[in-house]
């Protein structure tokens, strides 16, 4: 009883409306199923999730699956062991297999007996429980237990309980319990908690001795909902919509507000998990996947009528905890707690006078709401057309006008702006004023900062091509100058000295800055609230080489919107009660800067362990890594388990060994990555290091790597290679000179035998006159046909090899290797066939003994001239389907299909060749059309006269047209046809059709 006693009379509950946001993940954005059916932290920060579909780890931005484990059953359950001892367990459905999850890596492990959770012994039915979801079953025919360590409850029959130590021995526990009565139980440090919902009373039971609360409380109360997991020692009371988090210890319970969330029910929610550092709430469903909580230390207070105006600039001060806005409308962190009927104003612009009179503009005159009226009491002075604002600072009041040309600053000791004691003419918009001494003043214009000395007419430029929106002195007595995209600047000595811009730039437009009691400044602007450690800005005044680490806070955080608002008055305020309170597009945002919490990553939880090599699938090393030559690109993975906004992540990394790097930042994206690539061979270190404190304390964390060389590129390769290249040109050099002496006896043999025919007889004469000519002729057309065939390619060859000499991009220089390689590939291939030219003019068999097929021809032929025509942006397309053989003479017919492709090739330009063949009874068609710039009729003309002609035995191969005037001698040599026409819309069809018979 008097453990109960501590217990309740300390219990508190912390409740008040604490915003959230929140973001779902399912199957759409990262989770591999849409279930969360339960939820742990392990030891090292990361959260892991068990789903239907596998096991997934979370840090706070990505999601890695693991569901690549040999077994058919991916359905897994609840978490059991203990993520202290770096030991979680988990089994899948029917408690087929079990997965151990260790050192931030899940495995398949043996399954024991003692390992399941639900068995039978005899007649009995077992059920370990581990947790109390919200929608817990439990049967009357279940005998259900709970296992400590060191100790074990058993439910076994109605209004019993045995408890059983770790010596065995077993005590019977009699209280009024039935097995329906588990669902309002939970263990919190080994005490075992059980609430009677109808007597409303409270069990504990510590080591088996019962104590018992007789009175109600949340914990009891028949609208309360418990969700407990053992292995978080975490349990959550759900009341009312109402999310409460067990603390203190087993004597002194309490329990702690979270929130407030109305949607509790609405989901089939299954699983919950409360991160105590980063204050997320972990709400995982059986359909729906995972709700992440982020709780938050900011109060937005707005008007919630339809159709109202929540863009606010201008405000004040109302009392300890409240300001008013130029509307009436008195503001508390928790909403309106009261209007005064001040009407419709400028938002822009109000303030006190020196009786507590509230003053705002209205258009050209000052409208004054009587304190002493309790701001019911008003009066209007009108001031003059061309009126803009009224401004205070220090003992001074001040007025701005402006017209098309000229704008004026009145400055008055009085606030009556009645008379001015001083004016002031300007080129520029007057924003604001500053009484920087007591007999000087600071203008911020639209065009510059600008000093002048009252009672003169001197005004003195401080800064030019700056637009100063508004001049602030901090509580430190500091003076700062805010600008409209320009940034902030720190006024020292009568010069501005510009402050570093945050990484994205947002900071360009900061409006306001206050400064907590802990050291730093809080700046609003138009993308987010920044924090700042004040000594950062101030170093980097010294020394612009100091970085400066600005925190941002976003609507993550809690904000309606990221863009606040600024003034020439000050517009933000630091209450008496403690918060900061700043304007926004929708709303005010208040808060306790001691309170707001920012969120760094832990030293010892930064992990370099994951790398992916190329397309290949991610892989685990141990502080060092080995690339092969080949890997082109190595992105190596940094896991931190950081639940905030990456964007507050300063993470930087370099490169050191055979090549250096100065330190970059990591790119904070879905995946913290570091990408390897176009390092030479050898050994490197890579370093990472992140920002662990606002104060610029950094981790570092290094682990080593080794790019493996190829065999080519090592020096025993060098030297072997270069005495193997010059014994090789040796070699080649004696052999063609013995090559060469060989032939030269020959042919002086054979000019000896000539000689000797000759002298034997002259009625050869003629004959042999004849030969010589023929021979000679075959022999031209030979080199010129064969110099004709290999030109296109060796000149493409030479092409790419010039563009390879000049290209310094890798990428272009492997895609112009590629193409050298098949271009070269394929002209080998032809030059294999060279000697079957010196058959094409002498043949006299113009018929092979066995058949061949043409699809092949087209096929090496395509192979030849693809990459020529792939750099003239043009498709050669093999059509032909169907086989078809030929009998007549294969080198001829290679020959005229060679030129015929080539010219197609070298007259089309972005465009398509196709290559068909077609057959009948009589014949076979062979087609090759392109796109390309066609030929004249003049010259399709010419070329048919030239076949059609019999007498044209020998034609002239030399000027235009070689490659056709030898194609139609071949045509006409295998008595087949050719024909040439003009393709639609442009382009050539050459047909070559083959007589079968």
């Amino acid at each position: 009883m008097r453990v109960w006693a501590l217990f309740f009379t300390c219990l508190y509950f912390n409740i008040y409306g604490q915003r959230y946001t929140s973001t779902w993940y399912n199957i759409d954005n990262g989770l591999p199923q849409s279930s969360a059916k339960a939820i742990v932290k392990d030891k090292y920060g990361f959260i892991w999730i068990a789903t239907e579909n596998g096991i997934v780890r979370y840090d706070g931005s990505s999601f890695i699956t693991f569901n690549s484990f040999k077994i058919n059953n991916l359905h897994f359950g609840e978490f059991i062991g203990d993520p202290s001892q770096d030991s979680i367990t988990v089994l899948n459905d029917f408690q087929e297999n079990k997965v151990i999850i260790k050192n931030r890596f899940p495995k398949l492990t043996k399954l024991h007996s003692s390992d399941k959770i639900t068995f039978t012994t005899g007649n009995e039915f077992l059920h370990r429980v581990a947790n109390n979801i919200l929608a817990c079953n439990f049967y009357n025919d279940v005998q259900y237990f709970v296992r400590l360590k060191n100790s074990t409850y058993s439910f076994t029959e109605k209004n019993s309980i045995v408890y059983k130590d770790h010596k065995g021995r077993e005590t019977k526990i009699s209280i009024p319990f039935s097995n329906k009565d588990l669902n309002n139980m939970f263990v919190f440090n080994e005490v075992l908690f059980i609430n009677d919902m109808k007597n409303r009373k409270t069990y504990s039971i510590d080591n088996g001795k019962v104590s018992v609360y007789e009175g109600p409380s949340l914990f009891n109360d028949p609208n309360t909902r418990v969700y407990w997991q053992q292995i978080t020692n975490q349990t959550f009371i759900i009341n009312h919509n109402n999310i409460y988090i067990v603390v203190g210890n087993e004597k002194k319970l309490d329990l702690k507000f979270l929130v407030e969330y109305d949607e509790i029910g609405s989901h089939s929610y299954c699983s919950m998990f409360y991160g105590w550092k980063f204050n997320k709430l972990y709400l995982g469903t059986l359909n729906n996947g995972l709700n992440v909580l982020k709780l938050s230390d900011f109060y937005v207070a707005k008007k919630k009528e339809d159709f109202s105006n929540n863009v606010y600039y201008a405000s004040l001060p109302m009392s300890k905890k409240t300001i008013i806005a130029e509307d009436g409308t008195e503001f508390g962190r928790d909403g309106i707690v009261k209007k005064y009927p001040l009407g419709n104003n400028d938002n822009y612009l109000m303030m006190y006078d020196k009786a507590g009179n509230i003053l705002i503009r209205k258009r050209s005159s000052v409208i004054k709401f009587y304190k002493d009226s309790g701001y019911k009491r008003k009066d209007s002075t009108f001031i003059k057309h061309g009126f803009q604002a009224f401004l205070q600072s220090g003992s001074l009041y001040g007025a701005s006008f402006s017209d098309s040309s000229k704008s004026q600053l009145q400055i008055f000791k009085e606030d009556t702006f009645s008379k001015p004691d001083y004016t002031y003419e300007f080129d520029s918009f007057v924003n604001t004023f500053f009484q920087y001494r007591e007999n000087e003043i600071l203008v911020g214009n639209s065009d510059g900062l600008y000093s002048a000395v009252l009672g003169s007419k001197t005004v003195t430029p401080i800064h030019k091509n700056i637009h100063v929106k508004s001049i602030i002195r901090t509580k430190d007595n500091l003076i700062w100058v805010m600008t409209n995209k320009s940034g902030f600047y720190l006024l020292r000595d009568r010069k501005l000295i510009k402050m570093p811009t945050d990484r994205n730039n947002h900071l360009m437009s900061a409006h306001y800055i206050l400064e907590d009691r802990n050291g730093f400044y809080w700046i609003s602007s138009n993308n987010g609230l920044f924090k700042v450690p004040k000594k950062q800005l101030l170093q980097y005044a010294q020394n612009r080489k100091n970085p400066v680490y600005y925190y941002r806070f976003t609507k993550r955080d809690g904000f309606l919107t990221n863009e606040f608002n600024g003034s020439s008055q000050p517009n933000a305020y630091a209450l008496e009660n403690g918060d900061f309170v700043f304007p926004s597009m929708d709303g005010f945002v208040f808060f306790n800067p001691d309170h707001v919490r920012t969120f760094y990553p832990d030293k010892d939880k930064i992990f370099i362990e994951r790398v992916k090599i190329g397309n290949s699938e991610t892989e685990y090393f141990h502080d060092r890594l080995n690339l092969e030559n080949n890997y082109k690109t190595a992105e190596i993975f940094i896991d931190i388990p950081y639940y905030s906004n990456l964007e507050n992540l300063y993470l930087e990394a370099k490169i050191a060994g055979k090549e250096n790097s100065e330190w970059e930042p990591v790119t904070t994206g879905k995946e913290l990555k570091y990408t390897i690539s176009n390092l030479d061979p050898g050994e490197y270190t890579l370093s990472v290091r992140i920002l662990l404190s606002p104060d610029g304390k950094f981790e570092q964390k290094s682990i080593k790597f080794k790019i493996k060389p190829l065999f080519y590129q090592t020096l025993v390769f060098r030297v072997s290679a270069s005495i193997i290249i010059l014994v090789i040109i040796i070699v080649i050099v004696q052999l063609m000179t013995n090559f060469l002496r060989i032939k030269n006896r020959v042919l002086k043999q054979i000019v000896h035998n000539k000689n000797s025919e000759l002298k034997e007889t002259s009625l050869n004469l003629e004959v042999v006159k004849s030969d010589l000519r023929k021979e000679t002729e075959y022999q031209k057309k030979l080199v010129e046909t064969i110099s004709h065939d290999i030109t296109t390619p060796i000149r493409f060859i030479a092409m790419l090899s010039q563009k390879l000499h000049e290209s310094d991009d890798l990428e272009l220089q492997k895609k112009y290797f590629d193409s050298i390689y098949k271009s070269s590939e394929q002209l080998y291939q032809f030059t294999l066939n060279l000697k079957e030219y010196t058959e094409l003019y002498k043949a006299e068999n113009i018929f092979e003994e066995e058949k061949y097929l043409i699809n092949r021809i087209l096929e090496i032929k395509k192979k030849l001239f693809c990459e020529i025509a792939k750099e003239r942006g043009t498709t050669i397309i093999n059509a032909a389907e169907s086989n078809v053989y030929s009998q007549v003479n294969e080198s001829i017919l290679t020959a005229i299909i060679h030129n015929i492709l080539d010219n197609a090739v070298k007259n089309t330009f972005d465009g398509e060749i196709h290559l068909n063949t077609a057959e009948n009874n009589q014949n076979i068609t062979i087609t090759i059309s392109d796109t390309g710039t066609g030929m004249p009729d003049e010259q399709i003309n010419m070329y048919m006269s030239l076949f059609r002609n019999p007498k044209l035995e020998t034609p002239s191969f030399k000027g235009k047209g070689l490659g056709l005037h030898m194609v139609i001698h071949l045509v006409k040599k295998i008595n087949a046809e050719i024909s040439f026409r003009h393709n639609q819309p442009q382009g050539t069809i050459v047909e070559l059709m083959l007589n079968k018979n």
